[in-house]
């Protein structure tokens, strides 16, 4: 129960009115304005028909302030949040020293991102005397606000591992293959071979607050990876991408599916070295529509163009066109689903080095509590030569892929751990291509390596 104290009669006629107003227009013109609390369309249908219920009891006394909370929080739970705001400020007005009160709204207004309102209500809760856990709870949304307020948030994680592989050296699985219809025997030193891989990796991100009244962001993203193996030197490789990305978040129309509409154009540059020397430069251009079609189900539509140039073959040079789909599924116990559909065709100098391709992934994480995260992918792809490899013949190939990943973050984020083991099969109808790996990976990531945010 609320104690607030009497109302002054002189308002309680005006307070009755607007209450009952307010009420009747947020309960004929609900519609949620953030996700949420609950996704289970039975506990929805129930919450929704209790704040009814509650709305039926405050036609019959409008000044009951635990009804007004009661039906707030309810709103809460819908994510109806405008509507509990309303609820919480008519309280204030004719019973302003409530400080819950004024915590609730400042929270409330801080998940619209509406923060001059936050501050304002966080802060006031300071002028009273609160309990200690009450005032730090003020304190760290009035530190959210102000990293939310700056422009600029940079991230520097830097990652070490080590990777052990059945087939580091990329090599053939069978004792014999055949090539143009003859027969050969594989020398030893062309069979899959093991090897441990160590890895380093540095990624910077920066996003950028545009201050755009859509809520417009950009972002920069600096990887640098470098891979040495034990023993099969001349397949180390390292590599170098930097990316920019502009997030345009798009008015709604009231008569599409989509809610929170976005268009992410993005530029990628890569650049991979094998062995020291430079092997594959690449520019790729990226155009993706995201929305959610639900408070569960997300969708991604997009398109691309990579641009490939190979320093050693030259006349595998050439550029890739491509078009992707995504699902993504939030299930009621929080495990996330990923369909994925990419197709492409891959435009090279020479006509055998053309190809299109189709490709699938599902992948499933989950969280498993104490800091401990689960992911599995599976993959496969379908690809297809338009011209015969000179003296091989047809090439067409399949690749099958899965993975199974272990995760553990410590209690302040900044460490995290990978564990993961894979599976890889490529089915060529050249024999020299077709080959199996089996990794085993560890991970470790620093991820509060000189972070800081500018205003």
């Amino acid at each position: 129960m609320i104690s607030v104290g009497n109302f002054e009669k002189k308002y309680k006629i005006c307070f009755c009115t607007l209450v009952f107003v307010t009420l009747l227009f947020g309960q004929y013109s609900y519609a949620s304005n953030v996700t949420p609390a609950i996704t289970d369309p039975k506990l929805i249908e129930e919450t929704n028909a209790e704040r009814e219920r509650i709305f039926a009891e405050l036609i019959e006394d409008p000044t009951n302030l635990d009804f007004l909370f009661k039906y707030a929080n309810l709103s809460i739970l819908l994510g109806d949040l405008e509507a509990a705001i309303s609820v919480f400020e008519q309280m204030l007005i004719y019973e302003p020293d409530l400080p819950r009160i004024r915590l609730e709204l400042g929270v409330l207004y801080f998940r619209l991102n509406a923060y001059p309102s936050a501050k304002l209500y966080l802060n006031s809760v300071k002028k009273y005397d609160a309990p200690e856990e009450v005032l730090k709870k003020v304190d760290s949304f009035l530190n959210s606000i102000v990293e939310a307020e700056k422009d600029y948030v940079h991230q520097h994680i830097f990652s070490v591992g080590l990777t052990r592989s059945s087939n580091a050296n990329s090599g053939i699985d069978d004792d014999i293959i055949e090539i143009a219809g003859f027969p050969l025997s594989v020398p030893d030193s062309s069979k899959s071979q093991s090897d441990l891989t160590k890895n380093l990796r540095y990624t910077y991100t920066l996003n950028q607050d545009l201050n755009h009244p859509r809520g417009d962001k950009a972002n920069y993203v600096l990887a640098l990876t470098d891979q040495r193996l034990g023993t099969f030197n001349q397949f180390d490789t390292s590599s170098l991408v930097t990316s920019a990305t502009r997030t345009f978040n798009l008015d709604r129309d009231p008569t599409s599916v989509f809610t929170s509409p976005a268009l992410d154009a993005s530029v990628t540059g890569f650049v991979v070295l094998l062995a020291d020397k430079t092997l594959l430069t690449s520019q790729k251009y990226e155009l993706l529509f995201k929305g959610a079609i639900s408070n569960s189900s997300f969708i991604t539509v997009g398109g691309f163009r990579d641009q490939r140039n190979f320093s050693i073959n030259d006349l595998k040079s050439g550029f890739m066109r491509g078009l992707t789909f995504s699902n993504s599924y939030i299930s009621d116990s929080n495990v996330l689903t990923e369909l994925e559909y990419e197709y492409a065709k891959y435009n090279a100098k020479a006509s055998y080095e053309t190809y299109k391709s189709n490709s699938y992934d599902l992948n499933i994480t989950s969280g498993l509590g104490s800091g401990w995260g689960f992911k599995a992918s599976i993959s496969h792809v379908k690809k297809s030569h338009f011209s015969p490899l000179p003296v091989f013949g047809e090439r067409k190939e399949e690749l099958n892929s899965i993975n199974l990943e272990f995760s553990n973050s410590t209690s302040d984020n900044c460490l995290f751990a990978s564990y993961g083991i894979s599976r890889n099969d490529n089915k060529s109808s050249i024999d020299i291509f077709s080959k199996s790996n089996l990794q085993v990976t560890a991970d470790f990531s620093y991820l509060c390596l000189f972070n800081q945010a500018n205003s």
